[in-house]
């Protein structure tokens, strides 16, 4: 039993006390929960946080029979889903590692990764928003398309993040036309510590959004294959944010 205990609490991340408590309910049946706390060795008055807690994950069940209530453990079939569910989900997390790619080069002060899919672009930014030094950022965008890629709610907490950390935001933003969503956007500028500037897409398409701030770059390109490449780069962020002023010095009015 108390090997078992230990393997229960390890590979399923529960505490010693829900460990037991669910071993002993698979081996004795249904109990009442003064009894269970004496089989499982466990204090009366410390039983009733791990039993709730097994009771939240789906491990024990309670049933009334009269006035008493009695507990009894989940099937033990129950533990292999929940293992699969955690083996899906590792694995999920092992494809996104292998997904990136990474370039780098010392004597070129280069870092470049690349972020697969609509996750890897949600990382991406939230490195490029933690790692920002500066207090302004300067970008070109195609708003829509990357809030398609990422949800609405993503981009909401994400601009109140940067919002949060004082960085203004110089945008370009390219669309065929006024629109509610773009007044909306415009009406939120000064909320949202932004500038922005409106560049026809019928002219001046921009298909990937790029983000540029004092040695670091942000490129989404949020369409069919969906991606990021955060590139940590003084020359090259340096030249981005040029070609940003220039564009901004004859497009604003």
């Amino acid at each position: 039993m108390k090997d078992s205990v230990k393997e229960l609490a390890e590979v399923y991340g529960l505490s010693v006390y829900e460990a037991k408590l669910y071993a002993t309910l698979t081996a004795r049946g249904p109990m009442l929960v003064a009894k269970l706390a004496e089989a499982a060795r466990i204090p009366r008055t410390a039983v009733y946080p791990p039993l709730s807690a097994l009771l939240t994950r789906g491990l024990v069940a309670k049933t009334s029979f009269g006035k008493r209530l009695y507990y009894s453990a989940a099937s033990p079939e129950t533990l292999r889903s929940i293992f699969e569910h955690k083996r899906a989900s590792i694995e999920a997390v092992i494809a996104t590692l292998n997904e990136s790619r990474r370039v780098t080069s010392g004597d070129a002060n280069l870092d470049a990764v690349l972020y697969v899919g609509p996750e890897g672009i949600k990382s991406a930014g939230l490195l490029f928003l933690q790692e920002t030094k500066e207090k302004e950022w300067y970008s070109f965008e195609n708003l829509a398309s990357v809030t398609d890629a990422v949800g609405a709610t993503f981009e909401e907490s994400y601009i109140r993040e940067r919002v949060k950390k004082g960085i203004r935001s110089k945008m370009l933003l390219s669309v065929p036309e006024e629109s509610p969503f773009i007044r909306r956007v415009l009406a939120d500028d000064k909320k949202q510590l932004r500038e922005t500037v409106i560049l026809s897409s019928n002219f001046y398409p921009l298909e990937t959004t790029i983000v540029a701030t004092k040695g670091l770059l942000l490129l989404i390109q949020p369409h069919t294959h969906p991606y990021a490449l955060l590139v940590r780069n003084p020359h090259l962020a340096s030249t981005i944010i040029s070609i940003h002023q220039c564009v901004w010095d004859r497009f604003r009015k």
